[in-house]
């Protein structure tokens, strides 16, 4: 069965676009780390909303590795209402807050109240005339080159390129890595862009055929750890604001302790990323054999050789993967399957912001929110 989309036609270009994109994006994070070198980091913490946030929970492991700091992952909403103020710390935090529009109030908010408390604040964003550079100290820009229809996929993978050029222009300044260590993980990175480029026939057709499975489901779950986190997380966005299903993410622990005992297994379609080389990895083995034990039609997303078990779960093969690639690898498989199930559903990207959804068309449910800044 021939199907093809929009979302589809922007996933094709993924790989040739971290390539050509990798080196500006290298060079222009180590020349606004180097603004901001006469400060002693001490912790990171990353936040953003949607696929920005998604980005960040792909990146925080790469970042920490690099960087010997505590990197953590926070909403927004966490850090700029219910952040600990009173310390001196803030003066030797970074913080990192995504919004491709420029125009996200919580972004926003977050990154004005950590300035006003004497943190180093960067925003990264692909509009750099927006708002968002009222409220940080240094800002980097993130070129998106455009297609037919504005789709944050492009948006999401040159973030998360951008997130761990910012760890190797930290690890750089801060001696825990060399120009030498930085250039095989850029050889390694264009090496998996090439081999991704590649495997996406084979990947399309398993996540075509597993559409066509899962086409009348009405809730999927998306189960990644550790690194694995991001590509579930932009799994469940993808599938509610794309498809318009709802979806949840997980990792392979608590959905162990909760998720394993929703009802109707057999119809909640579910997506496993199963890197090999995980720390999680022996933990993602039990949860397959249990959703297999329910029924759960599985699709596997890994670098290994997992075997379905009783029939119940497509695989899909990816380029090997590692803190280093997962987070732009691993977004092909849940953005292929959003983007054939609203084909086949006969859905609108975002309900097409048309009737209750129209309210959102400006964006005041995202943009317009009033900032708090205390």
């Amino acid at each position: 069965m021939e199907l093809d989309n929009e979302i589809r036609r922007h996933i094709y270009t993924i790989p040739p676009l971290v390539r050509s994109a990798y080196g500006d994006i290298q060079s222009d994070c180590r020349s606004t780390v180097e603004k901001f070198s006469n400060r002693a980091v001490r912790q990171v913490i990353l936040t953003g909303c949607g696929y920005s946030y998604a980005a960040c929970l792909a990146a925080r492991d790469y970042i920490q590795a690099r960087t010997h700091l505590p990197v953590t992952v926070l909403p927004t909403i966490e850090v700029a209402r219910f952040s600990d103020l009173s310390g001196d710390f803030l003066s030797n935090t970074l913080l990192v807050a995504i919004s491709n529009s420029g125009m996200v109030s919580r972004v926003n908010e977050a990154l004005a109240v950590y300035e006003k408390h004497g943190a180093i604040t960067l925003g990264i964003t692909s509009n750099q005339t927006a708002q968002i550079a009222q409220y940080c100290r240094y800002l980097l820009p993130v070129q998106i080159p455009p297609m037919e229809r504005p789709l944050p996929l492009r948006g999401y993978a040159l973030t998360e390129l951008a997130l761990m050029s910012l760890g190797d222009a930290l690890a750089l300044e801060r001696g825990t890595t060399t120009p030498c260590e930085i250039g095989r993980a850029e050889e390694q990175m264009l090496r998996s862009m090439e081999e991704l480029e590649a495997s996406l026939p084979a990947i399309d057709r398993v996540v075509r055929d597993y559409a066509l499975h899962c086409r009348e489901f009405e809730a999927f779950e998306f189960i990644g750890s550790g690194y694995e986190r991001g590509p579930a997380f932009l799994g469940k966005i993808e599938m509610m604001g794309q498809a318009g299903v709802m979806a949840t993410d997980e990792d392979a622990e608590q959905w162990l302790h909760c998720n394993f005992f929703l009802a109707a297994p057999e119809q909640i379609g579910t997506m496993l990323f199963f890197a090999a080389g995980s720390r999680a990895s022996s933990r993602t083995a039990e949860a397959l054999e249990y959703m297999e034990h329910l029924k759960r039609p599985v699709c596997v997303v890994t670098d290994g050789s997992v075997k379905a078990g009783g029939g119940t779960a497509a695989v899909v093969f990816v380029p090997a993967l590692s803190h280093l690639n997962a987070g732009i690898v691993e977004m092909v498989p849940p953005s292929l399957l959003a983007g054939y199930l609203c084909q086949l559903r006969g859905e609108v990207y975002s309900r097409g912001f048309r009737n209750q959804w129209a309210i959102f068309r400006d964006g005041r449910g995202t943009t317009k929110s009033r900032l708090v800044i205390e």
